[in-house]
């Protein structure tokens, strides 16, 4: 059997970097052929620091480019890695193997970035920031300087790895270790990307109460995502004190933080090879100016940063790989774009429930899939909802109408669970789910659609498909990042993608962003989305909303679709009454958080009490 090499097997892999197969060449083939390596120990130690802000970078790109939760002191994670590795290899520490320091390093970084996750569940943007400066700002100038943990002024020795009884004493080593470990982390952040894992944590960030519709747990994936960017950047911080062998607390600060966000804004948010080609330019160009100018550059580098940061957050706020997507879709437009949709009904697949989510209970016909009563609502001194309740039986399609701020919305969110309302029950298919969160309820068999469009809208149409499909591949996150034990999951909800979207007729679209779709287009793929796992219950929030009166036609034409021959059952929010009349087997009206009427759609319209409603007046026959 021919033996092969960890650098061609590498090489062969989609995805890895070839500048980073060619430094891993260069470092290690030489030495194992006898011969001098052909980088000098500054250059392969400046390449190792380049390797450790990479990894440090894909931390922070993971934390906030894809689940958007902010870091601003991401560099102490790696400060965490640094000691930890010191602490358990070192001579007057523990003396353990490095390969054990390794591991420590990242699960003890995982460990302290989940501690600073906890207040991501109720903190956002500003003040999330002011956390993690904070933890910054405590780690190296408190942590990191306890002797029991940074070894004092002297800071903390970190031992280089032994092969047997040898050293790897040469920086060309751990240059190549650095190398594997940053080719590692690529494909394990490849491979998140394109799990549910990563998808989900791409819809929090578009929208935390879309996410939770699909079914995602958003405060479980917070702080995974917190937890997976501590491990990333402990094994940055391990690789960083191996090479330089003593780390202190003045080299894990709040500056080093800074620098390592401008990376990751510069490379693009979420672009995995554009923050690790800016954190490689990042690194390497102040020593090619000193280089070329002398020490009397020195220090420029920071102000450099500063400027580039400001320009791209002015002229190309998604970076270098926002400005490479650009030209791609100028090329595109030159071209002559993407043809319209044609204007055809979509004929939505029966997909039957996937095999990965839980059976719900069964009712009959004629039973109630969704039963609400007595629900209140207040904000503050606002009365929104006031002891409303509504029933939906199975194969139906019930109707919820009301004038604007009538309380609809606000009902139908106590109902899906993305509020709690202040009292009142909430039965689906013959179970209190009142105490359960969205995300329990959408694994019950509960869909939505919402009145601003529940999208991704950055994805495009596939991946939203494959979003929605969230609770439908039920595998962990060590299998997210492998694809062991995925790949039969990931093949079955790509099939289904493709079904619903040859059902939408969108299939030309499969790749477009459904932001660049228009308003109509991305009310069907919405539709689809709530309606690709499956659920017992419907519930659509102004779907006909911006449509035209072609389109909304055909709109009631696919409801009469879903219920008939899907056997969906539908509850919806909508103002449009021709359309209500023409599908809806019940209607409610809502009026100052009130159900004022019910019963069947001809006779409740005409009712006083709903004509005052809409008009303020009652008209004549």
């Amino acid at each position: 059997m021919t033996a092969v090499s960890l650098p061609a097997v590498l090489a062969g892999r989609p995805g890895v970097p070839r500048v980073v197969v060619a430094l891993l060449l260069a470092a290690v083939l030489p030495p194992l052929a006898g011969a001098t390596p052909l980088l000098s120990e500054p250059h392969a130690l400046l390449l190792t620091g380049a390797c450790v802000t990479a990894m440090a970078a894909l931390s922070l790109n993971l934390l906030l480019g894809y689940a958007g939760q902010v870091s601003l002191g991401q560099y102490a994670f790696v400060g965490v890695g640094a000691f930890t590795t010191g602490i358990v290899t070192g001579v007057a520490d523990l003396r353990l193997p490095w390969l054990l320091g390794l591991l420590a390093s990242a699960v003890v970084g995982a460990g302290l970035a989940f501690l600073v996750g906890l207040p991501a569940l109720r903190l956002r943007g500003l003040y999330l920031a002011v956390v993690t400066i904070a933890v910054a700002y405590a780690a190296s100038e408190s942590l990191f300087r306890i002797d029991a943990i940074g070894g004092g002024s002297a800071g903390k020795v970190v031992p280089r790895p032994y092969v047997g009884d040898t050293a790897l004493a040469s920086n060309a080593s751990i240059l190549a270790i650095g190398l594997v470990l940053l080719v590692l982390l690529w494909r394990a952040d490849v491979n998140l990307t394109r799990s549910r894992l990563g998808r989900a944590l791409r819809v929090i960030k578009a929208d935390e109460s879309v996410a939770a519709s699909f079914g995602v747990d958003v405060a479980r994936y917070k702080l995974l995502a917190f937890s997976l960017s501590g491990a990333i950047a402990g094994i940055a911080g391990c690789l960083n004190g191996t090479a330089y062998g003593t780390v202190t607390g003045a080299g894990y600060g709040y500056a080093q933080s800074l620098a390592l966000l401008v990376v990751v804004v510069v490379g693009g948010l979420g672009s995995r090879g554009g923050v690790v080609a800016a954190a490689f330019v990042v690194t390497l160009y102040p020593e090619v100016l000193l280089s070329i100018v002398g020490d009397g550059i020195r220090g420029v580098d920071l102000v450099i940063n500063g400027v580039v940061l400001m320009a791209v957050v002015a002229f190309q706020p998604r970076g270098y790989a926002g400005a490479m997507a650009d030209a791609r879709e100028r090329r595109r437009a030159r071209q002559g774009g993407e043809p319209p949709l044609p204007p055809t009904r979509p004929s939505l697949p029966d997909l039957g429930r996937p095999s990965g989510m839980p059976t719900p209970r069964r009712i009959h016909r004629g039973e109630p899939v969704l039963h609400g009563s007595g629900i209140s609502v207040a904000f503050g001194g606002l009365q929104a909802v006031d002891g409303a309740g509504l029933r939906v039986d199975r194969g139906t399609i019930a109707a919820l109408m009301g004038p604007n701020g009538a309380g609809k919305t606000t009902l139908f969110n106590a109902l899906t669970g993305a509020l709690t309302p202040d009292a009142g029950t909430v039965h689906f298919l013959g179970e209190d789910v009142s105490s359960l969160a969205a995300h329990r309820r959408a694994a019950r068999g509960m869909g939505r659609t919402f009145q601003l469009i529940g999208l991704a809208k950055a994805e495009t149409v596939y991946e939203n498909l494959l979003i929605a499909q969230h609770l439908a591949a039920p595998y962990g996150v060590a299998a997210a990042l492998t694809t062991l034990g995925s790949r039969a999951w990931e093949r079955d909800l790509r099939d289904r993608a493709d079904a619903t979207m040859d059902g939408l007729g969108f299939g030309r679209y499969r790749d477009t962003p459904v932001g660049r779709l228009s308003h109509g287009q991305q009310r069907i793929v919405e539709i689809g989305c709530a309606l690709v796992t499956s659920p017992e219950l419907l519930m659509l929030d102004e779907p006909s909303a911006g449509m035209s009166p072609a389109a909304a036609e055909d709109l009631a034409s696919t409801l009469i679709d879903i219920r008939d021959t899907l056997g969906r059952t539908i509850l919806l929010i909508e103002h449009n009454i021709p359309l209500v009349l023409a599908t809806a087997d019940e209607l409610y009206v809502m009026d100052a958080g009130r159900v004022i009427a019910d019963g069947e759609p001809l006779e409740v319209v005409g009712r006083p009490e709903v004509v005052r409603a809409y008009l303020g007046q009652e008209v004549s026959a």
